[in-house]
């Protein structure tokens, strides 16, 4: 005797695999949105930004041009985050004052639905000598996948040594 799936049960379990499948694609493009912000942050300052960095005024062209490309697809608003200092922070420091940064390792755990909590071990160098910290926050995205806050920020003491 063959046992036949109620069609109920076929749509059920075919829901079912419909919401795991489509809730675990969206949290992995919110761990590669924040893995890919962080890396911007971390990483560098690149040949293109420098070049940004060094033009005249406090936001020159080529810096915003720069920003748009690069952050504007991870964040809700590029302009609300440079101005609270969510943006390019260490990469300035780092202009400044000669170094190099690379995140070496990159850690997050999922808190709440869009919510984040993030660490991530950064290697700053210059002339040839190669120091660590660590950087851990949080980060909320909106339900466009968005970054929309970046926050309880403790940065091991970098911005201080890129000083």
């Amino acid at each position: 005797m063959k046992k036949r799936i109620s069609p109920l049960l076929k749509l059920i379990v075919t829901s079912t695999l419909l919401v795991l499948v489509v809730g675990c694609n969206s949290q992995n493009e919110h761990v590669e949105t924040i893995e890919t912000f962080l890396k911007k942050e971390f990483t560098g300052p690149t040949d293109e930004l420098t070049v940004a960095f060094e033009e005249d005024g406090a936001f020159p062209p080529e810096l915003k041009e720069y920003v748009e490309e690069n952050y504007k697809p991870l964040v809700m608003s590029w302009e609300d985050m440079l101005n609270a200092n969510h943006l390019l922070l260490y990469q300035r420091m780092a202009y400044e004052n000669g170094y190099q940064l690379k995140p070496a390792n990159i850690e997050l755990k999922k808190d709440q639905d869009l919510a984040y909590d993030y660490k991530v071990k950064v290697e700053y160098s210059k002339d040839g000598k190669t120091k660590t910290a660590t950087v851990t926050g949080r980060m909320n995205l909106n339900d466009e996948g968005k970054i929309v806050t970046v926050r309880n920020q403790a940065d091991g003491g970098l911005l201080n040594s890129l000083k």
